[in-house]
């Protein structure tokens, strides 16, 4: 009776061992931001020629003629043809409405957007102005980028991680705990913003009118990173 006895409670001492080995350590869930200002070094270029005409044959031919002009003066700036693309093309009839809800057919219109990428910055707003000069009747968009996007992202992911680290070693601190483990780690963004110039396009009518040269700034992009990280702390 006694050695079951024993037997009992050495088997509930284990259990309890095991029991108390199993509970996982305490978190802490802290949410880490990371950012890292660049300068751009690359351009994107979007210039359309809109024409329109009465007939089918009249407006494809218009828009191919001033599309070729637009396309011609920007290689004379030296942009090499592979860094040219169309990047969108749409030929549809237009139609003039009525009062009474009836309307007809009173022409055709045909929109060609072209697309330059370029790596000198300092040859944007020469290339908005040969494009407008020679047939481009509007600009769609200027963006500017990174060519090696992913080392800035990484870095202000880095700078993530070390502010949710400095948060929970803080947090950790003043429980009078610390950092033992990390749990889990979520991603939550990472990506690349720059302001836009709401006055290019009056910038460019302006100067395009007086005879200057587009005045164009890139500004600085900037890299964010956000996470969220469980840390394990001591019992």
């Amino acid at each position: 009776m006694k050695i079951f006895a024993l037997t009992f409670l050495i088997t509930m001492m284990l259990c309890a061992t095991t029991f108390a080995e199993e509970i996982p350590p305490p978190i802490i869930l802290v949410s880490g931001e990371g950012s890292v200002e660049a300068q751009p070094d690359r351009a994107t270029i979007s210039v359309g020629v809109v024409t329109r005409e009465k007939n089918p044959s009249a407006v494809q031919a218009a828009n191919a003629k001033a599309a070729s002009s637009v396309i011609n003066s920007i290689v004379a700036l030296g942009i090499e043809r592979r860094q040219i693309s169309t990047g969108n093309y749409n030929f549809n009839p237009v139609y003039r409405h009525f009062d009474n809800g009836r309307r007809e057919l009173d022409g055709y219109e045909a929109t060609n957007s072209v697309t330059v990428i370029v790596d000198d910055l300092s040859l944007v707003g020469k290339i908005i102005d040969a494009a407008l000069s020679h047939g481009a009747n509007r600009v769609d968009s200027l963006n500017f980028g990174l060519r090696n996007k992913a080392a800035y992202q990484d870095e202000a992911l880095r700078l993530a991680i070390r502010d949710a680290r400095h948060k929970a070693e803080v947090a950790a601190a003043a429980l009078g705990k610390s950092i033992v483990g990390v749990r889990s780690v979520s991603i939550n963004s990472s990506h690349v913003s720059a302001p836009r110039n709401y006055k290019m396009a009056a910038a460019m009518e302006a100067d395009s009118a007086a005879g200057f040269e587009t005045p164009i700034e890139s500004g600085t992009l900037t890299c964010f990173a956000n996470v969220h990280v469980e840390f394990e702390i001591s019992k």
